[in-house]
């Protein structure tokens, strides 16, 4: 009897996981869908349809320069194309930093002996576990000092001391797994410390690097907490503060009084260097196993 009843409820629990399975699809894909037709529908709104005719107009307001104004009722002007030359500032000033901060400090701790330096680590390990909103009064309070406020280099230091702890971590896993012969030849011909890092270290490293700087772009271009904390100013907005300001000015029902056509546009070329960065570093993202990769 057991059997019987086995038998008779396999095909149902399948039916049942596939039913789910395809809820749980259009819950993730119909947003995506709105905002890809969206984008190209001349009169664009709120809610899912078919655009009855297509346009690139969205996306070339994006780059001319000029305040776009919403619809009737939306009198709020925003400047997608400076939101996005705020964010790609950011992302680029971490980056540069990250690499050059992450790959020194990840290289000392790799090679060099001392006392303290698992509790070191432990450390930095710790910080880069600590939420960064646990942190902010006392950041807010450095930022007043130095000026960073309304300050986009200001804002893309602390993003950049905010990830810095995890990526020394990853960059240090990377250099862990360099054999010291290749340094050791490199001093035996005269190199120091520093100019066998940078010609023989961090060539070999190149995937790690490659690793940091997709994961310190990514945390930088979608950062919202500090730039909300710290800039004032909207046309020192980056894309994810300036997008969320639309909707705080021109709240209305729904977001009615919202151009939603330019708004998903500028979402999609918002999305699109993070694809990119992934689909070029991809094959070293593959390599790390455990926090280390295999020379090859």
């Amino acid at each position: 009897m057991s059997d019987v009843l086995k038998k008779i409820s396999e095909p149902t629990l399948r039916v049942v996981g596939y039913v789910v399975l395809v809820v749980m699809c259009m819950y993730i894909l119909t947003p995506l869908l709105w905002l890809l037709l969206t984008a190209f529908d001349p009169e664009g709104g709120p809610y899912l349809k078919l655009p009855k005719s297509i346009t690139l107009d969205n996306f070339v307001m994006l780059f001319i320069g000029k305040p776009i104004k919403g619809r009737a009722g939306a009198a709020h002007p925003f400047y997608m194309n400076v939101w996005l030359k705020n964010s790609f500032f950011i992302a680029s000033v971490v980056l540069v930093i990250i690499i050059i901060t992450a790959s020194m400090a990840a290289y000392a701790l790799s090679r060099l002996d001392f006392t303290g330096k698992s509790l070191l680590m432990t450390f930095i390990l710790l910080i880069g576990f600590m939420p960064s909103m646990a942190k902010i009064l006392p950041l807010f309070k450095l930022c007043l000092m130095f000026g960073f406020i309304d300050n986009l280099f200001g804002v893309a230091v602390v993003i950049a001391s905010s990830l810095l702890p995890t990526q020394i971590w990853i960059l240090k896993g990377f250099f862990d797994s360099i054999p010291r012969e290749l340094e050791e030849q490199a001093w035996v011909c005269g190199c120091g410390y520093l100019s066998t890092l940078m010609r023989v270290v961090l060539p070999v490293a190149g995937p790690g690097i490659a690793v940091i700087a997709l994961l310190s772009f990514l945390g930088a271009w979608g950062s919202f907490t500090i730039p909300l904390i710290l800039i004032r100013s909207e046309d020192l907005y980056p894309v994810s503060l300036g997008i969320a300001s639309v909707f705080i000015h021109n709240p209305g029902e729904i977001g009615l009084a919202v151009d939603y056509g330019p708004l998903c546009a500028l979402s999609i070329v918002y999305a699109l260097p993070s694809l990119a960065i992934y689909y070029l570093t991809r094959k070293y993202l593959m390599q790390i196993k455990v926090g280390k990769m295999e020379v090859r």
